[in-house]
C-alpha cells in the first residue's frame, strides 16, 4: 500500500456485497417506523417537562356530565398539541363545567384561559380565581377545522353534558376572544 493510501484510510477497505432490490424488499419494511403506533382513544398527556397544560390535563377515555352523571366515550387521541378540537374544563371544587372549542393547539388555548384567570376579565376567569381547582379534557378532534363546524360540535357537547348556567358555564357567559 502506498503512503497516501495509508494516510487516508486507517483500515483497509472491505469488499462487500449488497443484495439488489427485489419485490419483497420494495413491498415490506424490515422495521416499523418510530412514528407508527396504535393510537389509543382518549385524552393523554405528552409528559413534556415544560408543558404547563399537561399538569391540568386529565388522562381519560371518557367524559362525564357533572349534572346528569352520564358518561360519554372519547373516540379520538387528543393531547395538548392537538389542533382543531372541542374541550371540557371541569371545576373540581363546585362541579361546574365549561365546553369550548379551538382551531389552534389545545396548549395555546389553555394559555389564553390562564391569562383570563390572571386578569379575571371573563366569567371563566372570575370563576377560577375563586375556585382555582380545575382539569382540562380534550373531548373531540375535528377533521374539518372550520370555525362553523367547531361551533356546531361545541354546541352538541354543551347539550350532551348539560353545561348551561346555572349548573355549568355556557358559551354566552364566556368570551372566546383573547
Amino acid at each position: 500500500m502506498s503512503k497516501t493510501f495509508k494516510d487516508n484510510f486507517h483500515r483497509p477497505p472491505a469488499v462487500v456485497f449488497r443484495q439488489p432490490l427485489n419485490l419483497k424488499s420494495l413491498l415490506v419494511r424490515a422495521k416499523l417506523s418510530q412514528s407508527f403506533s396504535v393510537e389509543s382513544k382518549g385524552c393523554f398527556k405528552t409528559h413534556s417537562k415544560r408543558c404547563v397544560t399537561c399538569s391540568a390535563l386529565k388522562e381519560t377515555a371518557f367524559v362525564q356530565s357533572h349534572y346528569t352523571g352520564q358518561k360519554f366515550k372519547l373516540f379520538h387521541n387528543i393531547t395538548c398539541n392537538s389542533v382543531g378540537l372541542v374541550y371540557l374544563i371541569n371545576c373540581l371544587d363546585c362541579k361546574k363545567q365549561y365546553v369550548g372549542e379551538t382551531g389552534g393547539e389545545l396548549r395555546i388555548r389553555h394559555r389564553g384561559h390562564r391569562q383570563e384567570i390572571r386578569k379575571a376579565n371573563t366569567t371563566l376567569g372570575k370563576h377560577f380565581q375563586s375556585c382555582k381547582n380545575f382539569e382540562l379534557i380534550g373531548i373531540e378532534k375535528l377533521v374539518n377545522n372550520s370555525k362553523r363546524v367547531r361551533e356546531e360540535v361545541e354546541l352538541k357537547w354543551i347539550y350532551r353534558l348539560n353545561t348551561f348556567a346555572p349548573v355549568g358555564m355556557n358559551v354566552k357567559e364566556v368570551s372566546h376572544d383573547i
